[in-house]
């Protein structure tokens, strides 16, 4: 029988706020680290364990695979948005000079849906032989009518995209308790609404209101490492194979590779042990629009030579996922004294072929002393490639909707935009948060200094914004499976299965052991990136910290609580009477005591070697997340802009980003993930967008010339507040950081802007031509 639940006094909040709360953990957890835990090495900036071998170019990524005989491989994809295939021949290229393998993708009748698609593919010795080989294969289309664009996809007598039903595609990438959708009406699939209230009767009750339409645009990945895959069969029966995949989640290679071969998963080694960035896109063998896995493994299998798949950049552009755009209708009642009655939001976004262009929960969970609220969302198919998780899925899109709204709504009442949102919100940690920032921003100089320009009609312009985000603490139960070891010299390993994407979890792990045991840090040893280490989960929906965390420190709590046992034995002393001190000290009454490294000589075997996993989520103080047993993370940011009023450019110029995510870990890599999530957004913001061509259905600028991503000259001053907060969630009081640092910044900077030209932009990003069009509605 299970033991009773132990409940603790913890101390919990954050700074001017800590109250004592009493949770329960489940037997065997150690008491949550709390306020009135001084941790030593834990939220320490320390630099990664693993950034020598980065920037000696000694780190191996998916690319730098090369094994002997690895044959490359090539896909042929669809020159069409739209046509069924009427015959495939793929013999000429079976024929081809250094040609090993090739497999059609497609057969007779089949209706491509997007350019990109997969037909076929070839593995050769080169390069050069498999693009010579493509070049062989025939193909008859038979072209159809295509959409590309929203509007027009939404339109009655738009050509269809789908003629069966859509099965949805989720991720670890994706926000849990989000998706879903009802039948589509010709390109539309209506999406769950989220309601409280009732919006129409609080908008006729409204003695103010404002209605607009905000847009978004399409926006891609463009991870440094595109997606890579490398498969090699491990025996001459093929039952066994070894996979290098540059991927968010190994587990998640592993099972989708164990399924498509009929394979058991154990029998599945994959190992990613560097990543070259990924935001929502890399989970699973494949991407979004293309059979990765099945095509590198099949042309292994039919080679019987490994294979190595690596997409250039165009097709990392268009066939690999991407944040959808959106069009979101915002209407928004309030008193004549600045009180909301109702948000009504109907938002519309596509994802291509594919589902999940949502706006996030942003107008329904951030704002809620409205009263009335209805968010109502549909995906609109589209001939374009799929999306797919990116960051924080649907909220940097929600984000900017709503915040844009707000503006424009607090300048028709008169209002300060900042006090309009302290107003509304509800969370005590986001309210301490808009106060920081009012004073650490100079938001009421700024923006004094802001109407002055509008007012003397100057050149150039300055002006300030505000913005907020909402994301959950996701952290998931008994996923992620850590091996703690110490062995008779004295070394300190800790092991895991999980990934890191750049973001240092293998850090931060060192560290939750380090203190933990009371070892120098450079004493420990990380092994992670190989699914022969353990389970673990994927890297998306800030949820790696929260996971892994906690089951390293119970994995070493267990280890030190032998070693303890140990030291007892050795002390001549009761367990109950050892103390563990600094260094790995192990102390008994009357001054006897034990050094670390004469412990471990007593250990018995190879080692003392203990595994944990962490248990549901047990504690959320001071807010959850609407409504579910899990913590609400907090987070605002602050935006200065400058604008040429002649040319329309805007330029950021400096960010303030003042984000919780619960206990800090390691502040260096924490600072580093939330400057980041806000180069990210400030591209998002001004930059970046996916132009199609209409007529073809083909991405205009698939590559890293016209697609602009933000540069260093283009970045912001970024500064960095951390508001920590005690959560009782966990052993560790980790939560996450990767989406909540992006979602407000897009949202603060058009804020920003609207704050200096006296008019709102309300479509993303904020270019040159929509500031002058802006600029002319108000002369």
């Amino acid at each position: 029988m299970a033991g009773a639940d132990t409940r603790h006094t913890l101390t919990l909040g954050f700074e001017g706020a800590l109250k004592k709360v009493s949770v329960a953990t489940p037997p065997g957890e150690p008491r949550p680290w709390d306020a009135d835990t001084k941790t030593q090495v834990v939220g320490e900036a320390v630099p990664r364990v693993d950034g020598h071998l980065k920037t000696s170019g000694a780190a191996k990524y998916t690319h730098d695979i090369n094994l002997p005989d690895m044959q490359h491989a090539l896909v042929l994809r669809s020159p069409h948005a739209c046509a069924v295939i009427k015959s495939i021949d793929i013999k000429a290229a079976e024929n081809a000079p250094g040609v090993s393998a090739c497999v059609a993708l497609a057969k007779a009748s089949d209706r491509v849906l997007f350019v990109g698609q997969d037909v076929a593919a070839v593995a050769a010795a080169t390069p050069e032989a498999a693009r010579e080989a493509l070049a062989r294969i025939q193909v008859e289309y038979e072209k159809q009518p295509f959409v590309v664009a929203l509007e027009k996809a939404m339109q009655d007598d738009a050509p269809l995209v789908h003629t069966t039903a859509v099965k949805e595609r989720r991720t670890e990438g994706d926000e849990p308790g989000a998706g879903g959708g009802a039948k589509a009406r010709g390109n539309i699939r209506p999406a769950p609404s989220m309601k409280k209230g009732d919006a129409k009767r609080g908008l006729r009750q409204a003695k103010v209101t404002h209605e607009a339409v905000y847009t978004t645009q399409v926006h891609t990945h463009t991870a440094l490492e595109t997606h890579s895959i490398v498969v090699r069969w491990d025996d001459a029966k093929q039952a066994r194979m070894t996979v290098w995949c540059s991927t968010q989640s190994i587990f998640s290679v592993r099972g989708e590779m164990a399924e498509m071969f009929g394979l058991k998963p154990q029998d599945v080694h994959v190992i990613t042990n560097f990543l070259g960035g990924g935001f929502g896109a890399k989970f699973g063998a494949s991407a979004p629009g293309s059979r990765l896995g099945f095509i590198a493994g099949e042309l292994a299998r039919l080679s019987k030579k490994p294979v190595s798949l690596l997409l250039d950049r165009r097709e990392e552009h268009t066939c690999t996922g991407n944040r959808p755009d959106s069009h979101q209708r915002v209407t928004l009642g309030a008193t004549e004294g600045g009180a909301l009655t109702a948000i009504h939001v109907v938002g519309h976004g596509s994802a291509g072929i594919g589902t999940g262009a949502g706006i996030g929960r942003n107008a329904f969970g951030i704002y809620t002393k409205c009263p009335n609220i209805l968010v109502e969302s549909a995906d609109v198919f589209t001939h374009a490639g799929p999306g797919t998780a990116f960051r924080a899925p649907g909220h940097p899109q929600g984000a900017f909707g709503i915040e844009s709204a707000l503006n424009e709504l607090a300048a028709k009442l008169g209002l300060d935009p900042l006090e309009l949102r302290i107003a509304h919100n509800e969370h005590p940690v986001r309210r301490r948060q808009f106060e920081l920032g009012r004073d650490a921003f100079q938001w009421a100089d700024k923006r004094r200094r802001a109407a002055d320009q509008r007012g003397r009609n100057t050149r150039m312009r300055t002006g300030v914004g505000v913005a907020a985000s909402i994301w959950g603490d996701f952290g998931r139960a008994k996923a992620a499976s850590v091996t703690v070891t110490v062995t008779p010299n004295g070394g300190v390993e800790v092991r895991n299965g999980v990934q890191d994407i750049g973001t240092g979890i293998g850090t931060v792990m060192a560290q939750v052991a380090a203190e933990v045991l009371r070892r120098p840090l450079s004493t420990v040893t990380v092994k992670i990136g190989d699914s022969e280490l353990g389970s673990s989960v994927g890297s998306g929906g800030s949820q790696t910290t929260s996971s892994v965390t906690p089951a390293v420190r119970n994995a070493a709590e267990q280890v030190k609580a032998r070693l303890i046992a140990l030291a007892a034995e050795a002390l001549e002393a009761p367990a109950a009477k050892i103390t563990w001190g600094e260094g790995g000290v192990a102390s008994a009454r009357k001054g006897k005591s034990i050094e670390f490294a004469a412990l471990c000589k007593k250990i018995k075997g190879e080692s003392i070697s203990e595994s944990a996993t962490r248990p549901q989520t047990y504690g959320s103080h001071p807010m959850k997340f609407l409504g579910s047993p899990l913590y609400q993370i907090a987070g605002v940011q602050f935006a200065e802009v400058e604008v040429d009023t002649w040319t329309g450019v805007a330029r950021a110029r400096k960010v303030l980003a003042i984000h919780d995510c619960g206990r800090v870990m390691n502040e260096l890599t924490l600072r580093s993930q939330i400057n980041g999530g806000v180069i990210l957004g400030t591209g998002y913001a001004l930059m970046e967008q996916r132009v199609m061509d209409g007529r073809s259905g083909v991405m205009l600028n698939a590559n890293l010339e016209s697609y602009k991503c933000l540069g260093a000259r283009d970045v912001p001053e970024i500064e960095v507040l951390l508001t920590e907060v005690h959560v009782g969630n966990n052993s560790t009081g980790a939560v996450g950081i990767g989406e909540p640092a992006t979602i407000p910044t897009a949202a603060a900077i058009a804020g920003a802007v609207m704050d200096a030209i006296g008019a709102p932009v309300r479509a993303l990003p904020i270019t040159p031509d929509r500031v002058l069009t802006a600029l002319g509605a108000t002369s």
